[in-house]
């Protein structure tokens, strides 16, 4: 009876841990004057609604978005009546959103925002207006799409001859310069860098091109750790700590790096979602014992095969995160404060991690973390139960 009661009980508390819709309506509202898809490398899926109504009129990409990583919906909507609670017509909305993909609510991977547009005086401005959803995602690495991300790559500058400027750099990536910001607010000297060249990461790889000609204008050499998860095995031949695709130099010579990359990208062949960074980062510290830190930058958008593997790492990992414009992947918090290292997105240096201890909570891009046995969590309210 005992044991009975114990398999109900864990499997209620399990349930109840469920977001729901109910969840997602009771989130603060963020305001805008008329929405805005906002610049992201993510792509985008529209879903058409009316004023005042909750059924679909149309979605975009709907087949795309069944095997794709959603990352975040914004459900928008306007603020005519003025100040009018739409609660359950928002509710309905955001229910009938499960047609075109059943887990949209229940997964917690999956950020929700309300967004009340606020440039509207009368019903007939407030009906001209959008109403419905913007879906941001990051699409299933098939073959055409890698097809298309290695042209991306070979279409990088063939050498050196031109003369880079950091004004160049921030004119050229102002939409998402997380890497170039980072490097530039924290003067790493004789960096040793591990990057993440899987599917999508082809925008931030260009940041790391052009930083190297910067660099290479100054004869500096640097050593690189370039990765793809396995030189294209397949998943079930991936082991953790032994899955190959670990690409290394070191070098002032531009040409030469832009081989290296040209060749871990095309040698990638896309898979599951998880990559293999704690073993490059292992490689990059075994090649460089006298290395003061270590730079990651990593995709904040796939977790880490290996992440198990996180305490042979024994030099501080300096993670440039990139895409958290939505949320923040907590894995790369733990590598960064297991290693007394440090968290660096677009606009933000975390640093402070190490001074972090058991039981403290704290704030990161407007989400509240906390460290429970030994490891960052983040601290999610509930405010109703299914």
């Amino acid at each position: 009876m005992s044991i009975l009661f114990l398999i109900l009980s864990t499997t209620l508390s399990a349930q109840s841990l469920i977001r729901t819709a109910d969840d997602i309506i009771n989130q603060p509202e963020k305001k805008s004057g008329i929405y805005r898809i906002s610049g992201t490398y993510l792509n985008t899926a529209v879903v058409n609604m009316n004023y005042g109504q909750a059924e679909i009129l149309s979605a975009m990409d709907k087949k795309a978005l069944q095997n794709s990583n959603i990352i975040q919906i914004d459900l928008v909507y306007t603020n005519f009546p003025k100040d009018k609670d739409i609660s359950e017509l928002n509710k309905q909305r955001i229910l009938n959103m499960l047609s075109i993909r059943s887990d949209l609510i229940k997964t917690e991977g999956i950020t929700w925002s309300l967004v009340r547009q606020m440039y509207c005086k009368n019903e007939s401005q407030a009906k001209m207006m959008f109403h419905g959803a913007v879906i941001y995602y990051k699409p299933n690495q098939d073959q055409e799409l890698r097809r298309k991300e290695r042209k991306s790559y070979v279409s990088l500058p063939k050498d050196d001859s031109k003369e880079i400027n950091e004004k160049d750099l921030k004119e050229m990536f102002e939409d998402d310069a997380v890497v170039l910001n980072a490097f530039e607010r924290n003067k790493w000297k004789e960096p040793v860098i591990v990057a993440d060249v899987t599917g999508s990461m082809f925008p931030y790889m260009k940041q790391i091109a052009f930083w190297f000609l910067l660099k290479m204008n100054k004869k500096e050499e640097t050593y690189i750790a370039l990765f793809n998860d396995g030189d294209g095995r397949s998943n079930d031949e991936k082991v953790a700590g032994r899955t190959g695709g670990v690409h290394t130099i070191k070098t002032k010579d531009y040409i030469e790096f832009r081989e290296l990359l040209i060749k871990a990208v095309s040698l990638g062949d896309g898979g599951d979602s998880d990559e293999n960074d704690i073993e490059a980062v292992y490689e990059a510290q075994r090649d460089n014992p006298d290395a003061k830190e270590i730079i990651l930058i990593a995709d904040n958008f796939a977790n880490m095969r290996d992440y198990n593997l996180i305490y042979k790492i024994k030099k501080p990992v300096r993670v440039i995160l990139c895409g958290t414009k939505y949320r923040m992947n907590v894995q790369y918090l733990n590598l960064a404060f297991a290693t007394g290292g440090s968290v660096h997105t677009i606009n933000e240096d975390i640093n402070n991690l190490i001074n972090k201890s058991e039981g403290d909570s704290f704030k990161i891009m407007g989400k509240t973390y906390t460290i429970k046995d030994g490891v960052i969590i983040e601290k999610v309210s509930k405010t109703s139960r299914i």
